[in-house]
């Protein structure tokens, strides 16, 4: 099934987001890390500036001191009870000689993990880039994530795993391998 108007579309990824990355903080949701512009008036940068900035830091030249890695899995988050939440798995990765908390990854599988250690779900990228310090990503190229049946896929993609958010940023596509109850009331 391939959703074509634009409104439906978005609604669709809003709520298959939503089944997709459900994550549940400790303590509730942090507050997201300062960007320069935010420092200067005080405000909290808006979730657009956010993903600009990830954006940006992929783009940004790498660092030549940065230790290359093979075949590197390495836990990105962790449930409340300390079982691991979310898994990163790369081909090949760059970490940072200093710990800026920025990794830049090749052929990544992110597994979702349910709290009783099951396999929830996965992300698949061609490239990303995550900030360990504030747990978002920017995956460029090919993106696919899928949980219980749902699909979706796309190029480009901002992430931030203790907000439970993923937005595609072009050709996003959805697919169902099963109805599910209560998808109706998306289109609502």
């Amino acid at each position: 099934m391939r959703l074509c108007n634009p409104d439906i579309l978005r609604a669709a990824l809003a709520g298959a987001v939503v089944l997709l990355l459900t994550v549940h903080a400790a303590g509730g949701a942090q507050p997201p890390a300062a960007t320069a512009d935010a420092t200067v008036t005080n405000k909290p940068p808006t979730a657009a500036e956010r993903e600009q900035a990830l954006v940006e830091a992929w783009g940004q030249a790498i660092d030549a001191r940065a230790i290359p890695v093979e075949n590197m899995s390495l836990p990105i988050a962790h449930h409340p009870n300390g079982r691991v939440r979310a898994q990163l798995q790369a081909g090949r990765a760059l970490l940072p000689a200093e710990d800026s908390g920025y990794v830049r990854a090749t052929n990544v599988v992110i597994q979702l993990y349910s709290p009783t250690g099951l396999l929830d779900g996965i992300i698949v990228t061609e490239n990303c880039f995550f900030d360990r310090a504030i747990s978002s990503g920017y995956s460029e190229g090919r993106v696919r994530l899928e949980q219980r049946g749902l699909r979706i896929q796309g190029v480009n993609m901002v992430w931030n795993i203790d907000q439970g958010s993923a937005k595609i940023l072009s050709q996003p596509e959805v697919r169902f391998d099963r109805f599910m109850e209560g998808i109706g009331d998306l289109f609502k």
